[in-house]
């Protein structure tokens, strides 16, 4: 299977735009992750090193550790998310009455909704970072912790939207109820930190 993550972006966009199976929606949203936390490490080195920063030199250089780990996972994720699909694929290509295709299908759905939920919890990471950055990040650079928070929000909600159209094909409704539920549970809790946190993006903005 092709190495997405390696691309260039003009070979990745390429390849999403194609009539292949993947990359498709899951390795998007991973790459909106990535780019946002990558955004926020590179606030994180602007910033490290200014002497008007010094009280929160050592917030940032914790705050760039955790965002470039977040960063080199949520590019696996591109790939892992193609792998994740291949057997989902299989599986949709057979007869609706094939016994294989009967007793395969949720353990397939389940595994397609693997990814997207870690792109989930890792983005919500990363938003939490970018949130203290909104504080504690150089303020000429702060509009690119907007935009990271932003590209985490799209992230998320891509990655809802990844799960809920597994879930609603699950055998198991139970399972795929908790799966909806979780989401819903997640963006809850994370929306009112990254719209708090855009709020301080733009008062730092206007000099407040």
């Amino acid at each position: 299977m092709d190495k997405f993550a390696g691309m260039t972006i003009t070979e990745f966009d390429d390849a999403l735009a194609s009539n292949a199976p993947a990359p498709g929606g899951g390795g998007a949203a991973a790459l909106a992750g990535a780019l946002a936390a990558a955004l926020g490490s590179m606030v994180c080195s602007l910033t490290s090193g200014k002497k008007s920063y010094a009280q929160y030199e050592d917030d940032i250089r914790r705050a760039l550790e955790q965002l470039e780990a977040a960063r080199r996972h949520l590019v696996t994720l591109i790939d892992e998310d193609a792998r994740a699909f291949a057997p989902l694929q299989k599986y949709l290509s057979m007869p609706k009455d094939s016994p294989e295709r009967r007793e395969h299908m949720d353990a397939a759905l389940r595994v397609a909704c693997y990814v997207p939920t870690d792109v989930l919890y890792t983005c919500e990471d990363v938003a939490g970072l970018l949130a203290s950055l909104a504080e504690k990040g150089l303020r000429g650079a702060i509009s690119d912790i907007g935009v990271g928070l932003e590209l985490c929000r799209a992230a998320m909600r891509a990655s809802r939207i990844n799960i809920l159209i597994n879930a609603a094909a699950m055998p198991d409704e139970v399972f795929g109820m908790t799966l909806r539920r979780e989401c819903e549970i997640v963006l809850g809790r994370c929306e009112p930190v990254i719209d708090a946190a855009l709020e301080r993006v733009e008062a730092r903005i206007a000099g407040k």
